[in-house]
């Protein structure tokens, strides 16, 4: 990765141009930077990470309505990128203006990891009161939003994370917490009615008996083991496996900005970095050892 100078981009028409004031990092960002999902980004270089930000509108294309200069926004960029720049120009459809009680670090959490717990939860499992969740990587960003979201929901959460986390996990609102370190998990019978794999290494023919009959489990990494047992639990299991492919909805958006203004969910940032030490943000990140999200901020 290098830090370096680029010309401000012109809107299209469609367009809204925004000073970027903080930029969460997410692993998709440095999965990326490897290369792993070139699928969908293309194999051009130099390429401009981050899919998701915070910040104030600049200008706007001549088809824009509802947004003005000075507006503060939210906005998803999505895996092709770009939010790790001074000025970003994001498709209208995916902006959203904020509140100016909520701060540009918070709001720059919310369209990757808030909306992930949340789709997953609501969209796919329909959580509802009384429901057993675990969560595996509570400590992390998604994990974090998961944790609470959940509770929202009315369910009773079991968190998995590390020792030196417990606390923070309970404090987030955790019923429960499994110290990985001590206890697996995977070894809880007909446990759960939910569990969300945000650590990313939950193998389902491993954690499908922590599951209720009815149970699911949700991956968030894609690949062709993961997508063929989806299949297959669709059609015979009771028991099943989901993935997550995020939808953008505004009333989402909205929902989790509601929940984040009224304290029913706080977001912790770890470390803020200035834009130019993306790298080393990215590489923290990708160590795996996180609590809560890491945010980019531009200083001007």
């Amino acid at each position: 990765m290098k830090y370096g100078e680029l010309g401000k981009p012109v809107p299209a028409s469609n367009e809204v141009l925004i000073h970027m004031k903080a930029a969460s990092v997410n692993p998709v960002d440095w999965k990326v930077r490897e290369g792993r999902l070139s699928f969908i980004t293309g194999k051009k270089f130099p390429f401009i990470l981050g899919t998701e930000l915070s910040g104030i509108v600049e200008d706007k294309g001549n088809r824009v309505k509802g947004f003005e200069k000075g507006d503060r926004v939210l906005a998803a960029i999505g895996y092709k990128g770009g939010a790790y720049a001074e000025y970003v120009a994001v498709n209208k459809e995916k902006v959203v203006k904020i509140p100016d009680d909520l701060n540009h670090e918070t709001a720059s959490t919310v369209v990757v990891a808030g909306i992930i717990a949340l789709q997953a939860f609501r969209l796919h499992c329909k959580v509802k009161p009384g429901d057993e969740v675990l969560v595996n990587g509570a400590s992390g960003g998604v994990g974090s939003y998961a944790v609470q979201i959940a509770k929202v929901l009315g369910a009773r959460v079991t968190a998995v994370c590390s020792a030196k986390n417990a606390e923070y996990v309970k404090e987030l609102g955790a019923d429960a917490v499994i110290d990985y370190g001590v206890d697996d998990f995977r070894s809880w019978k007909n446990s759960f009615d939910v569990i969300l794999d945000a650590a990313s290494n939950a193998v389902y023919k491993e954690v499908k008996k922590s599951l209720k009959r009815g149970g699911i489990l949700i991956k968030l990494n894609l690949s062709i083991g993961t997508i063929l047992t989806r299949l297959r639990t669709c059609f015979f299991s009771s028991k099943k496996l989901k993935l997550i492919l995020v939808k953008n909805r505004h009333s989402d958006i909205r929902w989790l900005i509601k929940q984040l203004t009224s304290e029913n969910i706080k977001i912790f940032i770890e470390k803020t970095y200035p834009l130019e030490s993306a790298k080393e943000a990215l590489e923290n990140n990708q160590r795996g050892r996180v609590r809560g999200k890491l945010v980019l901020k531009n200083m001007d």
